[in-house]
This record gives C-alpha cells, sequence and structure tokens, in this order.
C-alpha cells in the first residue's frame, strides 16, 4: 500500500525541546492526555473483574436466581433441593451478564458523536464518565440480578461516550511528533484497568464469607471516571473543534501553549492552524451532508470498511476467549483453585500491558502496517499451540500439558498486545478524517458491542460444547485477516492527520481534501494560491484556476 511519507511537520521550526520530558509544554500535555486515557481504565477494569466475580462464592451466593440447580449445597457441601448450587453457573447467564455492557455500548454509541461534534469532546468526555459512576453505584449497591444488571448497562452507556471522545480528543491534541505514539496509549490503560481489577479481587477474594469480597473490586470501578470529571475542567478543548466553531484564538492559543511553550507566531503553530483551517473550508462546503459523509464517495467508503475491518479484527482474533473467559479456561485445564486462577489471571494482565506499551511505541517506528502484520503472524503461530495442546489435554489429562496451554496464552496475548492493543482506536481515528472522525467511531463502535454481543454471549456456550475445537475457528479468522491486512491497510506513520484525509482520494496521500469528491467549479472560501503551491491542498491541481 506504498511506503511512508516523510513528516512534513519535522521541516518546520518548533519551540519545544527534542525530548519531550525536557519541554515544559510537552510535559502539561501528555499530562492532560494521560488524565483522558484514563477513562480506557473503566473499560479494561470491567472485563477483567466480571471474569474474577465467577471465582467468588459471596457472589455467586448473592445472585442464585442465574446458576443452575444440581441439588447440592455450597455451604454445606451436602445435596439440597431447595438451594440451587452456584459453583456450576448457567452458561446462557453468565454471557448475559458479560454481555449487558455491551447492550449499554451499543446504545450509547450512537448520541456520543453528535454530542462530541455539537458540544466539544470534553462534554461528551464529561457524560461518558457521568454515566459510568453512576453505573458503578448502581453496580456495587446491588442485591439482585436486576439491579446488577441495571448498572452493568449504564457502564457501557458510559465507555461508549469516553471510546468515541476519548480517541479524537487525544489525536487532536497530541503534538505532531507524538501522535502515533500517545494515540497508542489510549488503550493500552485497558490494562491499567484490568491489573487493579486483577490484583484487587485477589486481595478481596479471601474475604470468603462477606459480600465486600466483591463489592470492593467493583466499588473501585468508580475511581477512573471521578478522577476524570475532576480534571476535565482544567483541560484543554480540542484545537480541531475549537476551528471547527470559529473560536480561533482560542485555538491558536491552545496550539500555541503545548505545541510551542507560548509562541503564538511559532511556525508550526500556524502551519497546523493553516491546514486545519483548510480542510475545514473544504468540509464546509458539505456541511448538510451529515451521517451520509461516511459513505457518500468510494475514498469514504474505503476508510470506514478499513475502520471497520480492523475494530472486528481485533474483536474476532480470537483473543476475547482469555481475556472474558480465563477463569473457565484455566478449569478446564485442571487449574481450580481461586488462589492460582487470581494470582495466574494478575500475571497475564502485567504481561499484556507491558507488552502493548511495547507495540505503542513501536506504532511510529515500524509503521502500522508491519506491526498488524507482527502480531497477527504471532497470533497465528500461538493459536496453533493452544489448539495442539488442548486437543492432546482432552484426550489424556496432564499437568505437562495444561501448563504448557496456559503458556501458549500468554504468548497468544502478546501477539494480540503488540498491535491490537494500541492500534484498535488510534489506526481508526487516523484514517478517518475530522468530518468523519466521530461519526465514524461511533458506527465502529456501535458495530464492535453488536458483535460482542454475539460472541461474548456464544463463547462461553461454544467453550462448554466444542471445548478446544473453538480455536479452529479463530485460526480461520487470523488467515482471513492476515491477507486483509496485506492487501488493503495503508500505511499512516509520516503523516499528519490532514494529510492522511486524502487516502484514497484522487490526489493520493497528503491530499488535504476530507471525505468529498473533487467536483469542476468548487469554491473553497480561505483557500488560495499560496496553499496550492506549498501543496497543501491537492483539489485537481490541473484545475488551479477554478480555487
Amino acid at each position: 500500500m506504498g511506503s511512508p511519507r516523510q513528516d512534513v511537520t519535522k521541516a518546520l521550526s518548533n519551540n519545544t525541546h527534542e525530548k519531550w520530558w525536557k519541554d515544559p509544554g510537552m510535559r502539561r500535555l501528555n499530562f492532560m492526555i494521560v488524565c483522558v486515557i484514563t477513562a480506557q481504565m473503566t473499560c479494561g477494569y470491567d472485563e477483567a473483574v466480571v471474569g474474577n466475580f465467577q471465582a467468588m462464592k459471596p457472589w455467586l451466593r448473592e445472585f442464585p436466581d442465574i446458576f443452575v440447580s444440581t441439588n447440592y449445597h455450597l455451604t454445606s457441601g451436602t445435596p439440597s433441593n431447595h438451594h440451587p448450587d452456584m459453583s456450576y453457573p448457567d452458561a446462557s447467564h453468565i454471557g448475559l451478564i458479560t454481555t449487558i455492557i455491551f447492550v449499554g455500548g451499543f446504545i450509547g454509541s450512537f448520541p456520543a458523536s453528535p454530542i462530541a461534534d455539537l458540544y466539544g469532546r470534553k462534554a461528551a468526555m464529561y457524560i461518558g464518565s457521568i454515566f459510568t459512576l453512576v453505573g458503578t453505584i448502581i453496580q456495587t449497591s446491588a442485591f439482585g440480578y436486576a439491579q446488577f444488571m441495571v448498572g452493568r448497562c449504564l457502564l457501557g452507556v458510559g465507555i461508549s461516550f469516553t471510546c468515541v471522545a476519548g480517541p479524537s480528543m487525544v489525536a487532536e491534541l497530541a503534538h505532531p511528533r507524538q501522535r502515533g505514539t500517545v494515540l497508542g496509549f489510549f488503550n493500552t490503560f485497558w490494562y491499567v484497568g484490568a491489573i487493579v481489577a486483577a490484583w484487587g479481587s485477589f486481595g478481596s477474594g479471601h474475604l470468603t464469607t462477606s459480600s465486600w469480597s466483591w463489592r470492593i473490586p467493583s466499588l473501585i470501578q468508580g475511581v477512573a471516571p471521578n478522577f476524570l470529571i475532576v480534571m476535565l475542567p482544567f483541560m484543554p478543548e480540542s484545537p480541531r473543534f475549537l476551528l471547527a466553531k470559529g473560536r480561533e484564538q482560542e485555538a491558536r492559543k491552545v496550539l500555541a501553549e503545548f505545541h510551542a511553550n507560548g509562541s503564538m507566531d511559532d511556525e508550526l503553530v500556524l502551519h497546523e492552524i493553516e491546514e486545519i483551517n483548510l480542510a475545514l473550508a473544504i468540509e464546509n462546503q458539505y456541511r448538510e451532508v451529515g451521517w451520509s459523509v461516511l459513505w457518500n464517495t468510494d475514498a469514504n467508503r474505503k476508510k470506514m470498511a478499513i475502520a471497520i475491518s480492523s475494530f472486528i479484527l481485533c474483536l474476532w482474533c480470537g483473543q476475547g476467549v482469555i481475556s472474558y473467559y480465563f477463569s473457565p479456561l484455566l478449569t478446564s485445564l485442571n487449574i481450580k483453585s481461586t488462589n492460582q486462577q487470581t494470582g495466574i489471571n494478575g500475571g497475564m494482565q502485567i504481561w499484556n500491558f507491558l507488552i502493548s506499551i511495547l507495540g505503542a511505541c513501536l506504532a511510529d517506528k515500524i509503521g502500522r502496517r508491519s506491526l498488524w502484520l507482527l502480531s497477527l503472524f504471532s497470533m497465528l503461530s500461538s493459536n496453533i499451540g493452544i489448539t495442539v495442546t488442548s486437543a492432546l489435554f482432552a484426550k489424556t489429562p496432564n499437568n505437562a500439558t495444561a501448563y504448557t496451554a496456559v503458556v501458549f496464552l500468554f504468548l497468544y496475548n502478546a501477539g494480540f498486545n503488540v498491535a491490537c492493543n494500541p492500534l484498535a482506536y488510534s489506526y481508526p481515528t487516523e484514517i478517518l478524517p475530522y468530518s468523519m472522525r466521530t461519526k465514524g467511531l461511533s458506527v465502529m463502535v456501535a458495530i464492535g458491542q453488536a458483535l460482542l454481543i454475539v460472541s461474548q454471549y456464544a463463547n462461553p456456550v461454544a467453550i462448554e460444547n466444542i471445548g478446544w475445537k473453538y480455536w479452529i475457528f479463530f485460526m480461520g479468522m487470523l488467515i482471513l485477516f492476515i491477507a486483509m491486512v496485506w492487501f488493503t491497510y495503508p500505511e499512516t506513520k509520516g503523516l499528519t492527520l490532514e494529510e492522511l484525509a486524502g487516502l484514497f482520494e484522487e490526489g493520493g496521500m497528503g491530499s488535504a481534501v476530507v471525505g468529498i469528491e473533487k467536483m469542476d467549479g468548487l469554491e473553497i472560501e480561505g483557500v488560495g494560491e499560496r496553499d496550492v503551491e506549498k501543496g497543501i491542498v491537492e483539489v485537481g491541481v490541473e484545475k488551479k484556476e477554478k480555487l
């Protein structure tokens, strides 16, 4: 799909230190970005803590109506016709508990985009954090199945808002030379939440007779959204959003403060403003297009196809089976004690986090395409290993085979996290131009949530019924994804967000045309001869007299 271009912003003078940690403006900027990224901790925390709940007897006792009766009393260990056996969860109900958060995510994904575009990225982050905090309170205080499910649904609504507005805000605030790395870090904080959940549950799990064994981990889930609500008033708004609303002085001040230590006439800052204004000027010709901007041209359809397919890749590569049902998988391998399971899960989350950090750092060094392919080939190799060892264990159970399978689970996660974690949100955010960004992310999140509802409800049923053969399905998916990335995914390394807007356009990469077809006679306010001569815009250069 072509080699990466040289980043033109590196040739511009910029009032910053080449090492960001020695530059006061970039230190403040990166701290603000970290604050935004903490929103993703809630997502990782939830998906890890629900698996840990399944290993806690007080949680199982709290919701007896969701488990299958096997005429066995949990606490006394004697047969009973009156108390359901909580240690044998019904796969269907476990699927419902897991997927209800995706139902909320699907619902919340649609209003997230118009709110982020009309009222700002900060407003959407506020709303998402409030929903998440309220959902946490309801879930933690639950004394019944219905209340627990309502809390989890509201958590999903909040998470969808932050997943739409968060990556957009990070990409639009980041310094050009750091965008690929810091945007990749957005999803790595998924594992910060997962690590806290795993080890918090490990500690509270020893409260074997108290409901606080699961209420404490649930309550901790509210820390990240509460922190974000406190910090948002001190954060800058996206300069692209400000320019889109005609607030140029505010946008210039934000860019100058965080990209040039307050220098209003900095060459990079002036270039950024000029480039963003140019892109917005082109978009304004089609302001009334609305959501149809996602499919009204061949170029836009290709961008959306890549954005959606990359998210499907991350969801249906097989790693989700490990993330959501690690406890049942370990049980199937004869690793059953609570201490063993929570300890291995805690170690797994730390391993995942370290590999995802590595992947985020590699994004700007080796490029996105190389990272995708490294990830997919690694997962395919691990998938084969898991399939073989699981099949052997099913035939002849023994500890050596079981622990070998666990090693392959760790390797599978390593392959996943080197690219699928950092690029899951960063790559689509780069591919989609401003006019499509939040809308495209909303559709991507909605489709993702819908697929998760299906796959995560089906996963425990599939594991229960076909066991290790389920991995063969994901083996086929990985082969399909390798071909998809190899033949269709473009490289985004070395290009600004506005340059990336020209992907698949007639002028190719480097064009600032933002999601519209080139049309004869197009007049663009605010675009002059100097813009064309500098090569900033390629709207039919041969028709330059029409600009």
